[in-house]
Order: C-alpha cells, then structure tokens, then sequence
C-alpha cells in the first residue's frame, strides 16, 4: 500500500517535483478517393518496431488492450492497412456521409504520437474503473483542437477479436457534450493570468516521494505557486478516449495526461460552481 505523508508543501520544494508539459501538433488533413487505398508511411518509422508489433498482432497479444493496441497503430503503417476498415465511413461536420478510401494516417494520428495523451473522466470512479482488466468492444478517440475549435472522433470497434478503425466524424464544436468544459480549458490552458484566477486557494495536491518509493506527500499550495508548480498543462490539440458509453459531469471534469511509454500519470480535477470552473486538485 503506498504510503501518504500529509504536509503543506513550500514552494522551493515543490519547484524540483514535477515539471507539466504537452507538445503542440499540427493540424491533420483527410482527402478523399474513390479507387485506391494509401497509408502514409512515417519517414521515423523503424523497421523492427513493425517486425515486434506484427509479432504481437499475429500472436494475438496486440488486442488485450485497447491503449496497447492504439499505441502500436499510431506507429505502425502496416498494422494501419491492416486494420482500417476500407472504404471508410466519414461522416462530415454537416452530417452528411461517405466513403472514403484513403486516408493520410500519419497527419491523422500526429496527435498520440507525442510524449502523452489526454483523457477526460466524469469522476474519479470512471478512471478507477478503467484501470480494471474490463474490455469495452467499442473505442471512440477524439482530437481536440483548442485553438481552431475543431473536433474529429475515430471509432474503433472490438470485430472478431480484432480491434479496427471503422468510422471517422467531425463534430461541431458548440455541439460536443463537454463543449462548455472544452471552451473554459481552452483559455485555462493557454491564458497564464486566467489560469491562475481559475485556480483554487489553496489547491489541494498529492504527489510522488522524490525520496522514497511508494510514498506521496499531500498538501496544498496557494494560486500563486502553482505557475513555477506547473506552468504548462496539456493545450493547442489534446486527445480524449471515450471507452464503452462514457458519461460526463456537468459540474465536474478530470482530466488524465499520461505518458506514451513511460507509464506516469497525471490527474487534474475541475469543478464547476457559481458558473465557474477552477481546478481545485491536482495529482501524480
């Protein structure tokens, strides 16, 4: 059992704690076609890590998880052709749907191939239940982007034993169930000055034991610590992963940044009171 220690943490300590970052991705294009089928290759693309993966996939290790799947399709092109069902439905903004029969992967899955990824959570109940061995058949992957307010889902669905790629959407923004969280974030994550007005005093933190294994140090921090605590959180294009029918809070949101290959994890919990969303914990 990992043990917590209880103390209000000063600020030159909490400085060397942990340091928040995200990287921006550019936006992905969609073409359409009517004859062919194309899969972008990733000039980085390594040889061996297409041989490990294809290993995996045929001894049917690959589809245990969804997040391992998703990972070893973000970075394979042959497991791409492989499972994207052709033509693909695309459904666009005006609702209106099609098929198409090339897709740029590379632009498209940009977006979880950095250092981590994002999900959003109702409550902390849903993110202890996804940590459980549960298998959902169906996935659906959003892109997020803050600045352009554009938002497309990926729906992926559990086929034969086969996780797949079986329909694309764009939504409208203002349409999104999380739309009002989306828009609050949007200038949390890159307005400095709002993000600290939004921030709540003191905010509530638990965090790993630099010193010792296993063991977390909780305590809180006033507002104005918390730019030198964390002064970058996820921004421009994030990601959300909807696993099974997931619901959402309207007064309340968590935010989950975790790391691609690392493991490490980080929670930011917001509630909306008075009309007005603020971070009121945060966790690592």
């Amino acid at each position: 059992m990992n043990r917590i220690v209880k103390v209000i943490l000063p600020l030159f300590g909490v400085i060397t704690l942990f340091s928040c970052s995200y990287g921006r991705n550019s936006e992905s294009s969609m073409e359409s076609d009517s004859t062919s089928v194309e899969i972008s290759v990733d000039p980085d693309t390594l040889s061996d890590v297409d041989e490990e993966i294809e290993e995996a996939d045929e001894s049917d290790r690959l589809d245990t998880s969804f997040d391992d799947f998703l990972f070893a399709f973000t970075h394979s092109d042959r497991l791409q052709s492989k499972r994207i069902v052709w033509p693909l439905a695309y459904t666009d903004a005006d609702g209106e749907t099609k098929k198409i029969s090339s897709l740029n992967c590379v632009s498209e899955f940009r977006f979880l191939k950095g250092d981590s990824y994002t999900v959003m959570y109702g409550d902390r109940k849903q993110v202890e239940m996804q940590k459980s061995d549960s298998q959902d058949s169906l996935v659906i992957v959003e892109r997020i982007d803050l600045t352009e307010e554009n938002l497309r889902s990926f729906e992926f669905k559990l086929l034969e034993g086969k996780w797949k790629l079986t329909s694309m959407r764009d939504i409208v923004f203002h349409e999104s169930d999380i739309y009002d969280f989306l828009t609050f974030y949007a200038r949390f994550s890159s307005d400095t000055l709002y993000q600290e007005t939004h921030v709540e005093q003191p905010l509530k933190v638990m965090v790993l034991d630099p010193e010792e294994d296993d063991a977390y140090i909780e305590g809180t921090i006033n507002a104005e610590q918390w730019r030198s605590f964390c002064p970058d959180v996820p921004q421009g294009i994030i990601s959300n992963i909807r696993y099974g029918v997931q619901k959402y809070n309207s007064r309340q949101m968590i935010l989950q940044k975790s790391g691609s290959s690392n493991g490490l994890q980080e929670l930011f919990f917001f509630t909306k009171e008075d009309n007005e969303w603020h971070l009121v914990r945060y966790e690592n």
